[in-house]
């Protein structure tokens, strides 16, 4: 793994990759952290761990994504983020966050995306109510 973004395995539900947390809550949803700035290195990191996650849950994964101290998103970044959203495995992506530029990765990665369920809140608790409707 790269040298910038280590790795530490706090369980078999929840791993850090740097200062972004992955962790399994309940209802097969996967809360996602993501702290400064997102590189194709850093995110192809990622999206092998959200994948090793999602592959040790049955049926369809939720991903639960807090932008609020997320920085600005490589183009490669952005492209890697969008396969991962429209993985077999991935039923619903829910982004939230406050800060401004959480707003403008949001807007860029589902303008991008064909992934129909994908969904930006302002706040956790709309997010995770969005992704429990069935």
């Amino acid at each position: 793994m790269e040298k910038n973004f280590p790795v530490k395995v706090v369980s078999e539900k929840e791993i850090w990759v740097g200062e972004n947390q992955f962790q399994v809550l309940s209802d097969n949803i996967i809360k996602v952290k993501a702290v400064g700035e997102e590189t194709m290195e850093k995110a192809e990191i990622q999206k092998e761990i959200s994948l090793k996650l999602a592959n040790s849950l049955e049926g369809k994964i939720k991903y639960l994504i807090d932008l609020n101290r997320s920085g600005k998103s490589s183009h490669e970044a952005r492209n890697i983020w969008k396969e991962l959203s429209e993985n077999e495995k991935t039923a619903k992506v829910a982004m939230f966050g406050m800060h401004p530029v959480a707003r403008v990765i949001a807007s860029f990665v589902s303008d991008i995306t064909n992934k129909k369920e994908m969904r930006f809140f302002k706040t956790e608790e709309a997010a995770i109510k969005w992704l429990l409707n069935k």
